[in-house]
């Protein structure tokens, strides 16, 4: 019998000794991403730090809607998506962490991305609204948002819903900033919708409008316009002037501990980093035709616009991220029927 008792407790000895010594699992994060290559790069991370990431890939609209129905009670330590505005809007309800590390190497454009209080970090830049058309239909491409409103654009034209499609109201703020700012750029939609805008769900439907013949021009995000175009060559992508600025972003929940802090801040630079910038633009769909913002970064996709020889404008995200809710309210009921 005391042979029994040493040899088990001989066992519970070395079961105690190899659960001391074994490594401790590494505290993981939950990142809600909106972007194509949010799985890719936390593959990457895990497999080259050990940490565990659970990543919740979700459209844009729903990742917004999800992280401001949890409140100050997040599931989420990281958010990615498409969109200053947006967070600024997170940040004034006070769902964001503030002050993060801001990336480094950024360009002069990179500089001018960042929050002033540090609420979000940009990590590359897209713009808002382009024009993308079939040539067949549509022999003369508009160059500037108010051609939209010409006759030979009558009934052609087709966007988004910005209340469906969350990048959208980047797009729309710019319509607005365009047409006078808010509440003067109203005069601007409603003319376009007495011209014959159509309005669709999100990208795909949109794009599925204009392959169809359905519309002869959509509206959408130069990401999803370069890249649907790269696959029906058929298409033509014109830039108006001036295009809008749409940064993609990354946030940090309120209130995580000093250790998830760390976590979050290396996962933020892990993704700036010019090898996993590739990875970003080589697995991510439609989001990987974005500008790099940074010194040392990949040059853009083949197919790209040269950046510089484009006239943007860079909207305050604070003052039309506070617009949002009225704005699409008002969109809602004066241009889509809702």
């Amino acid at each position: 019998m005391r042979k029994l008792f040493a040899s088990a407790f001989a066992v519970i000895v070395a079961v105690v000794a190899v659960l001391l010594l074994w490594p401790a699992p590494q505290p993981g994060l939950v990142i809600y991403s909106g972007l194509d290559y949010g799985p890719a790069v936390a593959a990457a991370f895990m497999k080259e730090t050990g940490v565990k990431v659970s990543i919740v890939r979700l459209a844009t609209g729903s990742l917004l809607a999800r992280i401001v129905a949890q409140g100050n009670h997040p599931d989420w330590d990281i958010g990615w998506f498409d969109g200053a505005t947006a967070a600024a809007a997170l940040d004034k309800d006070n769902l964001l962490a503030r002050n993060l590390p801001a990336p480094s190497n950024l360009t002069p454009v990179g500089k001018s991305l960042l929050s002033a209080d540090g609420s979000y970090i940009p990590t590359g830049l897209t713009l808002a609204g382009v024009f993308i058309s079939d040539p067949s239909r549509l022999p003369t491409a508009p160059s500037a948002w108010n051609d939209l409103l010409l006759p030979a654009y009558k009934n052609q034209v087709g966007m988004n819903d910005p209340s469906i499609s969350g990048p959208t109201f980047p797009m729309l703020a710019g319509m607005l900033d365009n047409a006078g700012g808010w509440p003067q750029g109203q005069n601007f939609l409603l003319a376009l919708k007495a011209n014959g805008l159509h309005m669709f769900d999100k990208n795909d439907t949109t794009l599925a409008a204009l392959q169809s013949q359905a519309i002869s021009l959509a509206i959408v995000q130069s990401s999803a316009a370069i890249f649907y175009a790269s696959h029906h060559p058929g298409l033509r992508v014109t830039i108006p002037s001036p295009a809008y600025v749409l940064p993609n972003v990354m946030v940090e929940a309120a209130g995580l501990d000093a250790r998830r802090q760390k976590l979050a801040a290396r996962f933020m630079a892990f993704v700036m980093r010019p090898d996993i910038q590739r990875l970003r633009q080589t697995n991510g769909e439609a989001d990987g035709d974005y500008w790099p913002i940074t010194q040392n970064a990949p040059a853009p996709l083949p197919g790209m616009p040269d950046l510089a020889g484009i006239k943007t404008i860079t909207l305050n995200p604070v003052q039309w991220g506070g617009l949002e809710n009225t704005i699409n309210a008002w969109f809602a009921r004066m241009m889509s029927g809702a």
